[in-house]
């Protein structure tokens, strides 16, 4: 079956994004990893498993001084990345380049980058049924061409000593995450827990790590998406995400 594109707007028509329909979908979650990420100036930026390139062209938009690459395993993926960047008219400040987290080696030089950010896999082979209404999706979401050990060996082999890595997953692989950070020499260095609603348990947390960094973590605030998950009527805080994203570096 051939496959199919549609053209979703974002931040209030400022950007568009090309995706394909039965893919895996941006939505809160990657822009909420998006808003996390702390840049500081002229600085290089790497996205493990970019998907259609939403993180790294929100952040040049964003961020004029920074260049982007995004690495994706599925080479579909990778030109919907550039189609999308030039869509986006940053083009001239970001690359893409199909290739497996476990060959990075392959590629980039280490210690090349400032700033690694990665959305990965999350579910375990064997802890959910594959998806069937997509293989692109499954890829997204499954670690079937890599495990959530590769996506932080890469990125800490891609990072500059004190670079910083910028993660989100489900709260159930917090104590993964962390045990694979520290023995990959990225230690924790900020965290918040996303909650859905104020009623609801955390399902969600973003980390940034610093590679050779010492001990001692910052806990954020909870970060609460909605007022109530049923009428998805986003919290103040996330709406002025939204509405504030692109007006300053």
């Amino acid at each position: 079956m051939e496959a199919k594109y549609d053209l979703s707007t974002f931040l209030d028509n400022r950007c568009r994004f090309y995706q394909r329909t039965d893919g895996f979908r941006f939505g809160t979650d990657t822009f909420l990893l998006t808003d996390f990420v702390k840049l500081k100036g002229k600085e290089r930026l790497a996205d493990l498993g970019t998907g259609c390139g939403v993180i790294p062209i929100l952040l040049l938009l964003k961020h004029p001084k920074v260049e982007a690459v995004g690495i994706d395993v599925l080479e579909e993926n990778v030109k919907l990345a550039l189609k999308n960047a030039e869509l986006n008219k940053v083009a001239e400040r970001f690359q893409a380049v199909t290739l497996n987290v476990t060959q990075v080696k392959e590629h980039f030089r280490p210690s090349s980058f400032d700033v690694v950010v990665s959305n990965p896999p999350f579910i375990e082979v064997g802890r959910g049924s594959t998806s069937t209404r997509s293989m692109h999706r499954a890829v997204a979401r499954q670690e079937l061409k890599a495990k959530l050990e590769d996506f932080i060996k890469a990125a800490s082999y891609l990072l500059k000593d004190r670079g910083r890595f910028f993660l989100l997953l489900p709260t159930v692989r917090f104590t993964d995450a962390v045990e694979l950070l520290r023995a990959n020499k990225l230690e924790p260095k900020r965290l918040r827990f996303i909650y859905p609603e104020p009623s609801a348990q955390a399902n969600l947390f973003l980390l940034e790590s610093v590679k050779g960094g010492g001990k001692g973590v910052v806990v954020e605030p909870p970060l609460v998406v909605y007022k109530d998950a049923k009428v998805r009527e986003y919290t103040e805080e996330v709406a002025a995400k939204y509405r504030d994203f692109l007006k300053s570096g």
